[in-house]
């Protein structure tokens, strides 16, 4: 799939294996693949940039514990407004980001557009705040009749000790199961060891690992 971000066009393809990665025209290219050490030396031979392992987590909301609720400690609301602070947030979060950051060595300029693009697209988004400022948003999309899958989420880094961030994730859970959601998912770093030792709280499945490489 292509995407225009400006100037920029980045190809976003998730191939079974290195032998179906065909010449883009593109100013980069992301690859997303089934891990392997394998495919990592054919990739390496094709130019391509190893720079990320993401794994697949699923919480069956039938599952989530009846108090989940105690997670929800700072005032949460859904809005389709914000923005600003959404980028704001997202920014100085997102530094080393390989869905923002396309050019194998990270480009804050390239970056920046990417997820401007990202935001502008966001609906309604939930918003934490702390004493009337916003310190977090998480972003929720239906990819099924029964599944909510969390598309975007972050916290102000100033911020994270309030447990802004499991109060977020928590009410996602708790709205996804009152709209009759079986399953809440996302996909994360295998380095960022915060978010899914939220996800195990919660109770998540780990599972699918993948690959990402990127070319220019």
């Amino acid at each position: 799939m292509l995407e225009e971000y400006g100037s920029i066009k980045l190809a976003n393809i998730a191939p079974e294996s290195p032998d179906e990665i065909h010449q883009e025209n593109a100013d980069y290219v992301r690859v997303a693949m089934p891990a392997s050490a394998e495919f990592e030396i054919a990739m390496q031979d094709k130019g391509f940039y190893w720079v990320d392992r993401t794994l697949h987590a699923c919480v069956h909301l039938v599952k989530i514990p009846d108090n989940l609720g105690k997670y929800v400690r700072l005032p949460i609301e859904e809005s389709c407004h914000y923005k600003e602070d959404i980028l704001r947030i997202a920014a100085s979060s997102f530094t080393y980001d390989r869905r923002f950051h396309v050019s194998p060595h990270c480009d804050k300029q390239i970056a920046t557009m990417v997820l401007h693009g990202w935001i502008q697209k966001l609906h309604e988004v939930l918003i934490c705040k702390y004493k009337d400022q916003v310190i977090g948003f998480l972003a929720l999309r239906e990819t099924a009749n029964n599944t909510l899958f969390v598309h975007l989420a972050a916290v102000d880094e100033k911020f994270r000790l309030t447990g802004a961030a499991m109060a977020l994730y928590a009410k996602a859970c708790l709205l996804a199961k009152e709209r009759r959601y079986k399953k809440l998912e996302g996909h994360i770093s295998s380095q960022n060891t915060a978010v899914m030792n939220i996800y195990a709280t919660l109770g998540a499945v780990f599972s699918h690992p993948v690959d990402i490489f990127l070319k220019k």
